[in-house]
């Protein structure tokens, strides 16, 4: 028997190889038949383009393109004629409806799969297997869209390529005893050999389970009944989705083999026989007794008594056996003496960890992988468990209240993961905030519970110190904003009040006028004051262009020159391939001239001054607070005092300064700033004391071509007029001296303070043939309202909005662009140049958007 059991080996081997012989001729036939798949796929693929780019020459014909239905039948016929694989070749308009055919009929095929698709992605479609509507064939159809001459899609060109053509294709392709088949994407057989009537429009059997194997070759019994392996190659859904299958017949393709293993098993057979012959006769004598020692040693080191040894008493293998066996007795006393002394040590450890567990302060739980508790120290006991027995019951069934379960549903979903869990929660009953740290293993997991109500109240108070700092440092730029605001205006109101005094006692008209230009003077500078407030708050109206900066400081430079005046040497460097940049062209050139004046007083004695423009690409970080991307830098350079580092910080803030009283306001930085940073800019400075000082703008590089500047029409006369206004502002001054500017120039005019005592008016018999208006009007409807009212009571009335400051209202009524506005301040020239613009329908040049 042991002798039989040894030849074993032997025979597996022999039957591995055959079976390995047997795999290996499979994966001949395999690769065989999936290269000839795969050629087969190429000579379809080939078929399709073909078909694709008649279809393409086809599209461009002038006579499909412009609907010639007898020539477009000629060219088609002649197509047919040279291609005999088509049955049909139709062209029909969107509707589906042909108007031009090979057979002259008119067909319908809006209802056709393969017409919708060409329709719907404007490509090239091939469809499935079908009867054609005129030829009643087997047919397969070959959609393309074409367009006319005005790119519009003008219909679609279908072309039906017949299946008997296909199948004595296939026919020539395929050898003798194999099985080649083309289908479609439903599964449909489209050709196949042999047998190709008898199968065609059928549905491939197993057709799904062929396609989802996810293997190159399977073993199947074809429709045939032939057993066959296959293999398929599938073309992409572009050119229709074909499935190519190609199969061998397998009984063939193995014959060879059969007859070498029929061989190799009567060989086996006979020499298995005469090898069990001869062992059995040494056996007896030579096996038997020593294995029987052997045995009974084994039976014993079973047991744990490893002192036992076998003695054979004579060479040969099995005395090697022997030694083997006492070696391995040696070797598993020795282990199992280290096994005793692991035992000790890891009784130890686990003795020194508990003693730590239960000298921390921290809670700690051992929770095993079913989550049951295995182990509490101390103040877990005591705080957590509060005293119950809760050992060896799930976290679940110890832990119910409804935040404990979902603080147990966050640590399992980390650890189930085998990630560390962290929560911080908070115990509304003992007043106290617990971080809670999971920490997995293999045997389950540990989580550590620390209180740490006292760091939390230690956060909660540094949090209420930083809003505090921050409300008073707001507070603080608060009170200087508005202190500013107060200083500059009070001494515009006095220049304004004092020369208002003087005209009242003088009675020289030149003093008169002298005080009223004075006067004129200081509400121009709030005028201006108050824009620069509007670009530091960035909150101005912006009139951006597209425009080369360069071109523009170029035409500018010689104001720059004047400004500075003599003594200062001015350079100009500029980049003859400078980008074009979108910001506003007026704020640009107001800015740069506050810069080049903060450059000039920064050199009292003389000096450089260098404008510089470059294209920039500003990388990822590289810049505090600048966006990454493409720049137009415009750089301001002098060589003066420099600014000190702890002034640089507040440089932009408005109203400070270091010249002297009277000789700034210090909202020039703040507007070139605000300017800047509204247009999606960044400014930044570099600058040391005693070196110097550069400013540089970051200006965003433009996405839109250059504008095409509009001749500049000369300024229109200003005129009087006599239509009929209907005035409207809430405040009584500016109603009245409104009023009289208009009057003054001929208008008749009509008052209301509100705009329900308009609206009144509006809906009397008198005739308005203009709405002048405020838009902030509180305690009743906003201008804007009126203004609708009044378009949908007088269908002609024309309609102009004034206002100091009008985007927030503008934008909260959605009426950005919906009225033509004039901004307060305004002179009685830019208002009448307003009126007569309107009146003539057009915008303001002077309108505030």
């Amino acid at each position: 028997m042991l002798v039989a059991v040894a030849l074993l080996p032997a025979i597996a081997i022999q039957g591995y190889n055959e079976f390995d012989r047997r795999r290996a001729r499979q994966f001949d036939v395999q690769d065989h038949a999936l290269s000839l798949a795969k050629l087969a796929a190429a000579d379809q693929q080939q078929i399709v383009q073909g078909i694709r780019q008649v279809l393409i020459a086809l599209s461009e014909l002038p006579s499909i393109k412009s609907r010639d239905s007898s020539r477009c039948i000629a060219y088609l016929s002649a197509i047919k004629q040279r291609f005999p694989a088509f049955i049909t070749i139709i062209v029909t308009d969107l509707n589906g409806l042909s108007f031009c055919h090979t057979d002259g009929k008119q067909v319908a095929v809006a209802k056709r799969s393969y017409f919708t698709r060409a329709l719907a992605t404007g490509a090239f479609t091939v469809g499935e297997f079908s009867i054609g509507l005129s030829s009643d064939r087997n047919v397969i159809q070959f959609a393309l869209p074409f367009y006319d001459d005005n790119r519009s899609m003008g219909g679609v060109i279908i072309a039906s390529l017949g299946l008997d053509w296909l199948g004595d294709y296939v026919a020539r392709k395929a050898s003798t005893g194999s099985a080649l088949a083309v289908t479609d994407r439903n599964g449909t057989y489209l050709a196949r050999y042999p047998d190709n009537d008898r199968f065609v429009g059928m549905k491939m059997p197993g057709f799904k389970h062929l396609m989802m194997e996810g293997r190159d070759a399977v073993d199947i019994a074809d429709v045939d009944g032939i057993e066959r392996i296959q293999s398929r190659a599938v073309l992409e859904d572009e050119s229709g989705g074909f499935v190519i299958s190609f199969g061998l017949d397998k009984a063939q393709a193995f014959t060879e083999i059969q007859r070498e293993t029929l061989r190799d098993i009567l060989l086996i057979l006979l020499s298995t026989t005469l090898v069990l012959a001869l062992a059995s006769l040494g056996a007896r004598q030579f096996i038997h007794r020593p294995l029987g020692r052997l045995v009974d040693a084994a039976n014993q080191w079973r047991r744990g008594e490893f002192s036992r040894r076998v003695d054979i008493g004579a060479d040969g293998e099995i005395a090697l056996v022997a030694d083997a066996f006492n070696t391995m007795a040696d070797a598993l006393e020795c282990r199992e003496r280290e096994l005793s002394k692991a035992k000790d040590a890891a009784e130890e450890a686990a003795a020194r960890i508990t003693t730590i567990f239960e000298s921390t302060n921290d809670s700690v739980l051992i929770v095993d992988r079913d989550w049951c508790i295995q182990y509490l120290n101390g103040p877990a006991w005591a705080s957590i468990a509060e005293g119950h027995d809760i050992i060896g019951k799930t976290l679940f069934e110890a832990f119910q209240d409804d935040r404990q379960i979902e603080v147990l549903q966050q640590i399992e979903e980390k650890t189930s993961e085998q990630q560390p869990a962290f929560v911080e929660v908070y115990c509304p009953r003992r007043n106290i905030w617990y971080a809670i740290n999971a920490f997995p293993s293999s045997q389950g997991f540990a989580i550590f519970l620390r209180d740490i109500t006292e760091h939390k109240h230690a956060l909660e108070a540094r949090h209420q110190m930083e809003e505090q700092l921050h409300q008073s440092q707001k507070m603080e730029s608060v009170g200087q904003l508005t202190g500013g605001v107060a200083h500059d205006f009070n001494n515009l109101l006095t220049v304004v009040s004092g020369n208002l005094e003087l005209v009242e006692t003088a009675t020289d008209v030149r003093k008169v006028r002298k005080y009223a230009a004075a006067a004129q003077r200081a509400i121009d500078r709030g005028t201006k004051l108050t824009a620069q407030l509007l670009a530091f708050s960035r909150r101005q109206t912006l009139n951006p262009k597209v425009f080369n900066a360069s071109q523009r400081i170029s035409e500018f430079q010689d104001l720059v020159r004047q400004a500075v005046g003599a003594g200062y040497e001015v350079k100009l460097r500029t980049d003859d391939q400078l980008w074009l940049c979108y910001v506003d062209p007026s704020l640009l050139e107001t800015a740069l001239l506050n810069l080049v004046l903060n450059a000039r007083d920064a050199m009292p004695d003389g000096g450089a001054l260098q404008i510089e423009t470059r294209n920039i690409v500003v990388e990822e970080g590289a810049l505090t607070g600048c966006v990454a991307g493409p720049y137009v830098r415009l750089s301001v350079t002098d060589t003066g005092c420099g600014i000190p580092p702890e002034v640089q910080d507040r440089v932009f803030e408005p109203f400070f300064t270091t010249k002297e009283v009277g000789k700034g306001t210090g909202l020039g930085l703040s507007m070139v700033y605000g300017f800047v940073r509204q247009s999606g800019g960044h400014v930044a400075i570099e600058s040391a004391p005693g070196e110097g000082t550069t400013i540089s703008l970051y200006l965003p590089k433009a996405a839109q071509k250059a504008e095409v500047e509009e001749d500049v029409k000369p300024a229109q006369l200003i005129t009087s007029g006599s239509e009929r206004i209907l005035l409207v502002d809430d405040n009584k001054d500016i109603l009245e001296v409104t009023s009289e500017m208009l009057t003054m120039r001929g208008y008749q005019v009509s008052c209301a303070r509100s705009g329900a005592e308009a609206l009144r008016m509006l809906q009397s018999d008198q005739e308005f043939e203009l709405l002048l208006t405020d838009i902030v009007m509180p305690n009743g409807m906003s201008g804007v309202e009126l203004a609708r009212d009044a378009r949908r009571l007088r269908h002609g009335i024309k309609i102009l909005l004034t206002s100091g400051y009008a985007r927030d209202a503008l934008q909260r009524h959605n009426a950005v662009d919906e009225f033509p506005i004039i901004r307060k301040p305004f002179r009685l020239t830019e208002l009448a140049r307003s009126i007569q613009a309107v009146m003539k329908c057009t915008k303001s040049a002077t309108a505030d958007r």
